[in-house]
């Protein structure tokens, strides 16, 4: 379903010129007085004449369930700022701008804020119904409902015969509730249109029924289309999609959703009959063209900040906070505690930024061993994890719910992981599930866009040990790699453990891996099911997936005799590992980068790796190759794109269509820029900068590099340390 021509991205706020109302005499609002003042008189008809700051104080929402706002707003293109709506005033239901709007008229409002509450809760409004028409509206708010019907523009559509309209609007913020929550709106139970409009803020949820865009869909003459989503949904309960959480009654018609930010949940959870289309990263830019960026959820004041070994241990005294790494952490080999165990899971957000967390000991005879013990319906998200060191193993073992893992011993419910590295090493002692990654997984969690290099044993001769996941037992793993070292003999001679693998140890019927690859040594001393990529798997769970057999003589999946050749995993050689062609199956425009016959495929959302020319540049500099600049990332890590990889389609052409300059590297590495002949040399000054900035969307005041210009040829000069900065731009000036 990929026809998606229909979405009218830049008609939001298009009809919303200034001074443009929808009544000839409007009352004009100026001031937070004035809009407060709506509320003595809910019919009337108003237009906004300036900016509204609500400066942050508590705001009343307009209108309730019992006395609904009935009348007009025209926003005029101005926008509402700082809304801050709690439940410190007088109930907790309705809350928003407005709190219930009934045959109301809401046009060309932008508003920002945060709003809380307990149920019918929204960026905009609460809850509309009796033929409510919205259009042309936008809201960057952060939503958090402790109930349900919540969303990012509307909590709820409910109630009445008349049909509500909802077109060419924009919801942009985080939104958290408990059930029947969706990016854009959380539950649709009356007559709608909603038609044109587009979620980008993610999703959580402790209850069932959440989605992307809507959390709930149940009335027959409900219809959603030309409609879309690139937040990341995750949490716990059941019915969780990408775009409809749970689908009772009504329709969707060329709705789509971000593949990227989604993984592979299903478009719409409780009925994977119902789809729709997905949409790339370069078509959701195409679409969202001058738009700003969507809010960063780990720049959110509502995050709580570790810079410290302290702070890091304080997260499990509250396992469901929402957290952010702010600075690397170097444990100077201490020995630590899991975050998050078998009584209480880490169930928050953990935001790492891309920051380290290295040098740690973890030595436990709980249920779960990892940086993180068990992550429950919880997210983890850019965490770096550098010379880890992980042993564990339950004194009962026989236990079976156990689980010992780099980043985690287990992942279960609907939990996301993305992003994320391990590299070091994973001891299980006594028991089964040994993953370089993660020991278990079990529901339907997501693990995206992570990779592992590990040593991994089992010494205890128990089944399931793999490269990156020991017992995949529930829920998807893609765009994922492994390089690991993985044992699972019992140390004392005798057979080794059954179901050993390179990436997965074993993949049950509810579990699922996509484009993924590993390098691994294989050994289990004679046990069963052994793989160079997976120990056991039933057919189709695997697909898109490639290996290298590093002295193994094995083949993909492994047999109760040996190990055989799988539909979805397909063996490559050491150079074929170095080549794009071979990796057909994997999204190098989005997700992976590749240097042709010098590296095997490697994520883009790792900054220093991504980008081979700023190590250079590290190299160059006499910097340590470890350095590199601060990296914020917003759920679904952001692409570094540094101008040192800059080609000359990016370049200033000239009237012959030819590059006034490009940007290329000598034979040891050092950037330079080299200017056509047509422009060096002429009396015209050349002037040539770096600009460097946090934020790829903002380059207001941007940090100046000097650069050093000589005979044609420009580098960046070499600074004092690393550049703060994670986003680079050359500057040209010609004097005339």
């Amino acid at each position: 379903m990929k026809t998606l021509v229909i979405f009218a991205a830049a008609a939001v706020l298009a009809a919303c010129a200034r001074g443009e109302t929808a009544n000839a005499s409007p009352t004009l609002i100026t001031t937070r007085e004035g809009l407060a003042a709506i509320a003595d008189n809910l019919a009337g008809s108003y237009a906004l004449g300036a900016n509204i700051d609500l400066d942050g104080a508590d705001w009343t929402p307009i209108g309730n369930n019992s006395a609904p706002f009935t009348g007009t707003l025209h926003g005029n293109g101005y926008a509402i700022r700082n809304l801050f709506c709690t439940n410190s005033l007088s109930g907790s239901d309705y809350r928003g701008l407005f709190g219930c709007a009934s045959n109301a008229t809401i046009e060309c409002v932008s508003v920002s804020g945060t709003v809380a509450g307990k149920q019918y809760v929204g960026g905009l409004v609460g809850c509309i119904t009796g033929g409510t028409l919205i259009s042309n509206c936008i809201a960057t708010v952060e939503i958090a409902a402790t109930n349900s019907y919540a969303g990012g523009l509307i909590g709820a559509c409910a109630g009445g015969s008349a049909t509500n309209r909802i077109v060419n609007c924009r919801a942009d913020g985080f939104v958290s509730g408990s059930g029947m929550t969706g990016g854009f709106i959380g539950y649709v139970y009356a007559p709608a249109v909603i038609s044109n409009c587009v979620a980008r803020g993610d999703v959580r949820s402790a209850a069932s029924y959440y989605g992307g865009f809507v959390g709930r869909l149940a009335h027959d003459d409900a219809t959603i289309s030309g409609c879309w989503c690139s937040g990341a949904v995750w949490g716990t309960g059941g019915d969780i999609g990408s775009f409809i959480g749970h689908h009772v009654r009504g329709t969707n018609v060329n709705c789509a959703v971000s593949a990227y930010a989604n993984g592979p949940r299903p478009f719409c959870g409780s009925n994977p009959a119902i789809t729709g289309g997905s949409l790339t990263q370069a078509e959701i830019k195409a679409l969202s063209d001058g738009w700003p960026e969507a809010p960063k959820r780990a720049k959110s004041s509502a995050m709580i900040p570790i810079s410290t070994p302290e702070e890091l241990f304080a997260v499990t005294n509250n396992p469901s906070g929402s957290y952010v790494l702010t600075a690397d952490i170097d444990f100077v080999g201490e020995t630590i505690e899991p975050i998050g165990n078998y009584r209480t899971p880490f169930k928050g957000e953990f935001y790492g930024q891309n920051h380290k967390i290295s040098n740690f000991y973890i030595d436990t005879s709980e249920r779960y061993a990892g940086l993180f013990g068990k992550i429950n319906g919880g997210r983890v998200s850019g965490v770096q994890v550098e010379e880890g060191h992980v042993t564990g193993g339950p004194a009962d073992s026989g236990l079976e719910d156990v689980g010992v893992g780099g980043l985690a011993g287990k992942i279960d419910s609907k939990t996301l992981v993305d992003g994320c590295w391990f590299v070091g090493e994973v001891v299980n002692t006594s028991s089964a599930n040994a993953g370089g990654f993660v020991g278990y997984t079990a529901d339907s969690p997501v693990i995206l866009r992570c990779c592992v290099e590990s040593y991994v044993a089992n010494e205890s001769g128990k089944s399931y040990t793999g490269g990156f996941v020991g017992n995949h037992g529930g829920g998807f793993i893609a765009d994922s790699s492994a390089q690991s070292s993985v044992d699972s003999s019992d140390g004392y001679g005798g057979n080794g453990g059954d179901n050993v693998g390179g990436f997965a140890g074993g993949v049950s019927k509810a579990a699922r891996i996509a484009t993924s690859w590993c390098y691994s040594y294989v050994s289990s001393d004679g046990g069963h099911y052994r793989g160079a990529f997976v120990g056991q798997a039933s057919s189709g769970l695997v697909t898109g997936s490639y290996y290298e057999d590093t002295e193994n003589s094995l083949k993909a999946a492994g047999t109760s005799s040996g190990s055989d050749d799988y539909a979805g995993i397909t063996p490559l050689g050491d150079e074929e590992m170095q080549r794009k062609e071979s990796f057909t199956a994997l999204d190098f425009d989005d997700v992976w980068m590749i240097d042709e016959g010098e590296t095997m495929p490697y994520l883009r959302c790792f900054g220093e790796i991504v980008i081979s020319s700023f190590s250079d540049w590290l190299s160059y500099c006499e910097l340590p190759a470890d350095s590199r600049p601060d990296y914020v990332t917003n759920g679904i890590p952001l692409i570094a794109r540094y101008v040192f990889g800059i080609n000359s389609m990016d370049s200033v052409l000239n009237e012959n269509n030819e590059p006034v300059f490009r940007v290329e590297f000598t034979d040891d590495g050092e950037p330079y820029v080299q200017f056509a002949k047509h422009v060096y040399g002429t009396a015209r000054e050349v002037t040539l900068e770096v600009l460097a900035t946090q934020d790829a969307t903002d380059w207001k005041d941007p940090e100046i590099i000097p650069v050093d210009l000589d005979e044609g040829r420009a580098k960046p000069a070499c600074p004092d340390g690393v550049p703060s900065s994670m986003f680079f731009r050359w500057r040209m000036h010609l004097a005339e």
